[in-house]
């Protein structure tokens, strides 16, 4: 019989906060990591109310899916690598949220047309236009991705967008100080998470 222990990080916290609503858009959405690893995570929280219910997810990549195809891709993922999709009525509303938006990473229009899907998504589903841009692609595409977002505008609002990299931040200290810069000229250092599996 396995024993939940309560998170150590969690002590002495007064009150759950439920993030604010908001967009995450999730780069590399046709590949592993989102399918095994990231959505199932988010549909975990969102089986324990830990989400705003206007919590949208926006998958970008060359593929060409449609919103309904990702919705059948990414159930497929939470139903083989997490504990499955419970009530159906919760899955639903989740789908709800879920979206796509084919585009390659080093064509600015595909960010102007990823740019106009989530300004009518934030009236749609009332995300007050906070967004989360989470790079889950192969670390030689990150200076031209996080380029890209910055010539968009798509992450010049320091209050409202976040930046995530998933992945090794570059091979060494030169490649790490490099693709530092990029960022540095495209957004606020507050608005950086960095994910390294070092």
């Amino acid at each position: 019989m396995i024993q939940l222990l309560e998170n150590p990080l969690r002590i002495g916290l007064q009150q759950e906060r439920t993030p604010e609503p908001l967009i995450l858009v999730i780069f590399g959405a046709s590949g592993d990591l989102t399918m095994r690893k990231l959505v199932p995570a988010i549909y975990h929280l969102k089986q324990q109310r830990r989400l705003p219910p206007e919590l949208t997810i926006v998958g970008v990549a060359r593929r060409p899916w449609s919103d309904d195809y990702f919705r059948e891709q990414m159930r497929e993922g939470i139903e083989n690598f997490s504990d499955g999709i419970g009530a159906e009525p919760l899955w639903e509303d989740f789908a709800k949220g879920l979206y796509y938006c084919a585009a390659d990473m080093d064509d600015i229009e595909g960010y102007r047309k990823l740019d106009a899907l989530l300004s009518e998504l934030d009236i749609q589903r009332g995300t007050r236009g906070n967004r989360v841009f989470y790079l889950a692609v192969a670390p030689k595409f990150f200076p031209e991705a996080i380029a890209k977002l910055g010539e968009a505008g798509m992450i010049k609002d320091a209050t409202k967008t976040r930046l995530v990299i998933e992945k090794p931040f570059g091979r060494d200290l030169s490649s790490c100080q490099e693709l530092n810069q990029v960022v540095q000229t495209a957004c606020d250092e507050r608005q950086v998470y960095r994910i390294d599996h070092y």
